[in-house]
């Protein structure tokens, strides 16, 4: 058997990139290890990946594993062929593994098969197990789930049939369903719903708990098996309505699910962030001002793993002003920094809790409500669509 080279060149439109990798007869396995490596994610991005091994050029498509099994079964082919040393040195915290499937090509007539999609599903199945360590851990993260938690409370006050959209591990959906609320939780990842069952047998309200591996994008698929107004209320907040480039098709399947006048919280990454805006113009970062205000936030040049899509509030509603009318906005946080500007909480640290209030009521205030790192809006179903007006 012919020894594999040690280094094959990934061949990207702005250049080729020298890596380490492992061949099998159809596929091939790439590590990296730096979360801050942007090759993954123009690979990912593309679906497909096109490499040159000892002068021949090959190329499949590109997909990301997430699975544990799958993920240590490749570490141990690289561990086979660079030896333990070499391994630990240049694997032993590996953050993405790569498959290239040389005999398949990506597809772009079947949904299913969009490579942003495809990304977006591997990445949450990844981070599944992590999840709520990540939010625990982060002091800004937890103000915005404190927010959240806090406004669908005073929204649902009795119990009711609630809609989800995009769960993750459950954060906001265990507390509601021990207030004694029915939830449907739709979202893209199967470990993600897998833990919010857990989560809920495990403290006795699972009977409550309905859960659906569904996207944003395909909620009109609820109808038929729910029928017209199914829900009394939903919510979505701090992600899955942030990874839908397209938000008019949501608002009117949204719109049959629930009720005449029922409650709709979202809780959006927005387009006009006041603390990032001042903190780069402060530091000479003006790339980095008009990253987010483009609406586009790439992954490998924010602090997101896929890429997102930034929303201001007005821009939010036009999506869903056929549907829903506005009853509340606020923006969070304002006065605080976002969460991956960990710096600034750390300064910050002695006067958090005093300037949390603060940044609560400035972010119910006028323009700065529109100025969060995100913001929280309730929506009310409309009783009828609103009138034609003549242009």
């Amino acid at each position: 058997m012919t020894a594999q080279p040690d280094l094959l060149d990934l061949l990207l439109p702005e250049g080729q990139i020298p890596l380490r990798f492992v061949q099998e007869p159809t596929e091939i396995f790439l590590v990296a290890s730096d979360p801050l490596a942007v090759w993954p994610v123009d690979v990912l991005r593309s679906g497909t990946a096109r490499v040159r091994v000892s002068g021949s050029t090959l190329e499949g498509a590109a997909t990301l594993l997430s699975a544990p099994k799958d993920r240590a079964r490749v570490l141990a082919l690289f561990r086979s062929k660079y030896g333990e040393a070499a391994h630990r040195a240049w694997f032993g915290r590996p953050d993405r593994v790569l498959r290239i499937d040389l005999v398949a090509t990506q597809g772009q007539e079947d949904p299913s098969q969009d490579p942003y999609r495809r990304w977006l599903i591997a990445e949450f199945d990844g981070l599944a197990s992590i999840y709520d360590e990540q939010i625990s851990n982060n002091r800004i993260n937890r103000l915005l789930r404190e927010r959240s938690s806090r406004l669908l409370a005073e929204s649902f006050r009795l119990p009711c049939h609630l809609l989800e959209i995009g769960c993750g591990t459950g954060m906001e959906t265990i507390p509601l369903l021990e207030m004694g609320h029915e939830v449907l939780c739709v979202d893209i990842s199967e470990r993600m719903l897998e833990i919010v069952r857990a989560k809920a047998s495990a403290l006795g309200v699972g009977e409550r708990l309905r859960t659906r591996k569904l996207a944003a994008s395909d909620l009109s698929a609820l109808e038929a098996e729910h029928g017209l107004g199914a829900f009394e209320g939903g919510y979505s907040t701090y992600g899955a309505l942030n990874c839908e480039p397209d938000l008019r098709p949501i608002s009117p399947a949204l719109g049959a699910l629930l009720r005449p006048r029922a409650r709709f919280l979202a809780g959006v990454l927005n387009r006009w962030c006041l603390f990032e805006m001042m903190a780069d113009a402060v530091s000479g970062r003006f790339r980095e001002m008009r990253g987010r205000a483009r609406g586009s936030v790439r992954a490998g040049s924010s602090r997101f793993r896929v890429d997102a899509y930034a929303y201001s509030p007005n821009e939010f509603l036009r999506c869903f002003a056929g549907e829903f009318t506005v009853e509340w906005l606020e923006g969070v946080p304002v006065l605080l920094p976002p969460p991956d500007r960990a710096k600034y909480v750390e300064r910050l640290s002695r006067h958090f809790d005093l300037l949390a209030r603060w940044d609560e009521k400035i972010g119910r205030r006028g323009p700065f409500r529109s100025l969060g790192d995100y913001f929280l809006m309730v929506l009310t179903r409309r009783d009828a669509p609103p009138p034609h007006r003549a242009l």
